[in-house]
C-alpha cells in the first residue's frame, strides 16, 4: 500500500515547527553528542617580544682595494679569493728586474760623482791657498767653489735616485695592509699594472676585508623605524646556516635619511654581529636581523589563527565552560605580535579555550 501523504503544516504553525526542531537538537547535544567545533587553543600566559626585521647582507667593518705603488708586470700571485691573510703577508710580486738594473747603474754613477766631488774639493783647497797668497784672483776661487758645489749636488742626486729605486724594489712585493680575507683578485700573472700615483689612480690588484668584525647592513620599513634604537639586541639568521643557527648582535648605527625603493621608504640600519666560532660568517652573506624593540613578561597570548575580524572589530570565539556547550564572541584588544603569537591586552582570561579558524 502507498504511504499516507504527510500533511503540510499551516503557515501560521511553521515557526512552531522550527522551534521544535531546535529543541530536539538541543536535547541531542545535552545527551552527550556535542557538535564538532574544530581545532582549539588555550589562552596562555608567557613572555612576548616585539621584533623589527632588518633584511640585508653582512658587510665588513673595513674593506680595502689594494693598488700597486709601482708600475710593471705581475710576476707572481701568492693568494686567491677566500684566503685569510695576516698583516704584512706577501700578496703578489711585480717584476723588479729592470728596477734592479737601474739600481746598479745608479750606484755606479754615484761612485763616479763621488770621485768628481773629491777632485773638485782638492782643486778648491789649492784655489783657496793661491788666493790667500795673492796669486789667484777672486773669480778663479769662485769658479772652484762652484765646481765643488756642483759635484756635491750630483752626489746627492744620485743618492736620492738610489733611495727611490730601493723603495720601488721594496714595493715590488705587495703585502697585506691589514689582517683579513681576500674577497677578490682582479689581475693575473703577466698583467701590466700602473702605479697608484698615475693619473688613472692605479690598477686595482685585489680587495681585502677585515673579517674580525662584520655587521649586517639591512633595511627597515619606515613604519617600524621609530621603534629601533641604538644598543638594542638583535638575533641574526643567515641564508647559509638557516633558521636553526642564530648569531647575536647589537644595533650600532641608524641612517638619519630614508631610501625610496619602489615607492616604499626604508631606513638603513647596521647591526654589529658576533661570530664566537670565528670564520663562519663571510662578507656578503644574506641575512635578517630580528631586532628586539620591546619585551613583555607574563602576558596573555593566543595563536594568530584564533583571531576573527569584522570591520574594525577583532574578536575570538570562546567556548563555554564544560557541560554548558556552545561558544561566545569576545572582543579583544591586541598588543605585541611575535611570529604566530598575539598578545591579548583585553579579552579572555588565562586558561580559556578559543576556537581556531
Amino acid at each position: 500500500r502507498a504511504p499516507w501523504p504527510t500533511p503540510a503544516l499551516p503557515s501560521f504553525l511553521a515557526p512552531i515547527g522550527v522551534a521544535l526542531a531546535a529543541a530536539l537538537l538541543s536535547l541531542s547535544c545535552a545527551s552527550g553528542e556535542e557538535a564538532e567545533v574544530g581545532p582549539t587553543a588555550t589562552v596562555t600566559s608567557g613572555s612576548l617580544r616585539r621584533l623589527v626585521v632588518a633584511t640585508g647582507t653582512l658587510e665588513p667593518e673595513k674593506q680595502i682595494d689594494v693598488r700597486p705603488r709601482i708600475s710593471g708586470i705581475v710576476e707572481k700571485i701568492h693568494v686567491e679569493a677566500g684566503d685569510l691573510v695576516e698583516l704584512g703577508q706577501p700578496l703578489l710580486e711585480i717584476d723588479r728586474e729592470l728596477l734592479e738594473v737601474n739600481l746598479r747603474e745608479a750606484k755606479a754613477q754615484l761612485k763616479s760623482s763621488q770621485v768628481e766631488a773629491r777632485l773638485a774639493l782638492s782643486a778648491l783647497g789649492r784655489a783657496r791657498k793661491l788666493n790667500a797668497e795673492g796669486t789667484m784672483p777672486e773669480q778663479g776661487l769662485e769658479e772652484a767653489e762652484a765646481r765643488y758645489e756642483g759635484a756635491q749636488a750630483v752626489v746627492e742626486r744620485m743618492r736620492a735616485t738610489i733611495a727611490s729605486l730601493d723603495v720601488q724594489i721594496r714595493h715590488a712585493s705587495v703585502v697585506a695592509p691589514m689582517a683579513g680575507r681576500i674577497l677578490e683578485v682582479y689581475v693575473e700573472e703577466g698583467s701590466a699594472v700602473s702605479s697608484v700615483l698615475s693619473v688613472t689612480g692605479g690598477t686595482m690588484l685585489l680587495s681585502l676585508a677585515a673579517t674580525t668584525s662584520l655587521h649586517l647592513q639591512g633595511l627597515v620599513d619606515e613604519n617600524e623605524i621609530a621603534r629601533v634604537e641604538l644598543g638594542q639586541i638583535a638575533q641574526i639568521r643567515t641564508e647559509a646556516f638557516g633558521a636553526d643557527k642564530i648569531f647575536h648582535g647589537v644595533v650600532s648605527e641608524i641612517s638619519p635619511i630614508g631610501k625610496r625603493i619602489q615607492n616604499v621608504t626604508y631606513f638603513e640600519v647596521e647591526v654589529a654581529v658576533e661570530d664566537p666560532d670565528g670564520g663562519l660568517l663571510l662578507p656578503r652573506m644574506s641575512g635578517d636581523a630580528d631586532i628586539i624593540t620591546e619585551t613583555a613578561e607574563q602576558v596573555l597570548w593566543v595563536p594568530e589563527t584564533a583571531l576573527h575580524y569584522e570591520g574594525e572589530s577583532v574578536f575570538v570565539q570562546r567556548l563555554h565552560p564544560a557541560g554548558e556547550g556552545g561558544s561566545e564572541r569576545v572582543v579583544v584588544e591586541l598588543g605585541i605580535i611575535e611570529g604566530n603569537r598575539v598578545q591579548l591586552v583585553e579579552g579572555p582570561r588565562a586558561g580559556d579555550i578559543v576556537i581556531l579558524r
